[in-house]
């Protein structure tokens, strides 16, 4: 009998940390009636009743159609200001305050520039609200506690994580920083940056000064020795920023899909490596300790600014 891929004991690590070293969190919100709780339609998962876009083409919605099935189609996935819902038998609409207008834009280069297995992405749009029109569901259903305790699926299941990662991490980018195709006034965002994002830095050279000023704050306000060592960036890579156990699923052919690409965008290898090392589930111990690069020292060095990034964050 195999255990399922759960957060672990190693969690309370976290709160043994000094202010400086404090690991940055991804900051979401919580459903409108404060229980902070997903929420998933019975409806959206039955392959049997007719879904709103069944027998349509896509081409013929409009995106004000689109945006309104949000409220109105059987929901996949709700979370804060997220919400996923069930086009057709084939087809997912995710959008939301929350969603980020680059998400589309990581997906599709994930997927055409570095093969990697994320859902197709059919139309995107900006209506109200940032919305992936048309994202193509993969069947399946979500890692979690619940659904992988098999052992030699939870090894197939680690080892093509592993090779996502490496895929991405060795594979050298010759693009901006920042998300795919972002905009002049585009935010970087994810755990290494501070809560109100950071940017945007038109060349990796300027990216390196920022953290490297988030030293000198931390110098300053004695949180670290003045002979701290400074990051030195020399390469970009794809970084997703999020993998976890939520964001993965699988097809009827065992294969997995990476999801939630929001927080994605091109940056220096260890990025990936550092937010593993800080998500304390027993899934991402085991793909860190299975990389090609575990990221050990860029993962301190990331740590070590934590003041920065949180309570110093506007300095």
């Amino acid at each position: 009998m195999g255990t399922s891929f759960s957060k672990n004991s190693k969690g309370t690590k976290s709160a043994t940390r000094t202010q400086s070293q404090a690991a940055p969190q991804v900051h979401q919100s919580s459903n409108g009636d404060g229980s902070g709780k997903a929420f998933s339609d019975p409806e959206a998962r039955d392959e049997i009743i007719l879904f709103p876009l069944d027998g349509r083409e896509l081409s013929s919605v409009s995106d004000q159609e689109l945006t309104d099935m949000l409220s109105t189609a059987p929901k996949l996935h709700q979370y804060g200001a997220v919400t996923i819902v069930r086009l057709s038998k084939y087809l997912a609409l995710k959008g939301g305050r929350r969603v980020s207008p680059s998400e589309a834009r990581n997906m599709i280069f994930a997927a055409d520039s570095l093969h990697l297995p994320v859902p197709k992405v059919h139309r995107s749009f900006t209506a109200d609200i940032p919305a992936i029109g048309g994202m193509g569901k993969v069947k399946g259903f979500f890692i979690s506690v619940a659904t992988v305790s098999d052992m030699s699926q939870r090894e197939s299941v680690t080892s093509q994580v592993v090779t996502i990662i490496n895929n991405m991490q060795s594979t050298t980018l010759e693009l901006p920083s920042g998300p795919v195709g972002a905009t002049a006034d585009e935010k970087f965002e994810g755990p290494w940056f501070t809560e109100d994002g950071a940017g945007p830095y038109a060349t990796m050279q300027d990216l390196e000064n920022w953290y490297n000023h988030k030293i000198d704050i931390c110098i300053q306000y004695q949180q670290l020795p003045p002979d701290a060592t400074r990051f030195k960036f020399d390469r970009l890579v794809l970084t997703h920023q999020d993998i976890a156990s939520r964001n993965l699923i699988l097809d009827a052919q065992s294969n997995v899909w990476m999801i939630d690409w929001g927080i994605a965008g091109v940056y220096p290898p260890g990025f990936e490596q550092a937010v593993l090392a800080g998500t304390y589930e027993e899934l991402t111990d085991i793909v860190l300790a299975r990389l090609e690069d575990r990221g050990g020292d860029i993962t301190k060095q990331y740590r070590s600014i934590g003041y920065g990034l949180s309570v110093a964050a506007r300095l």
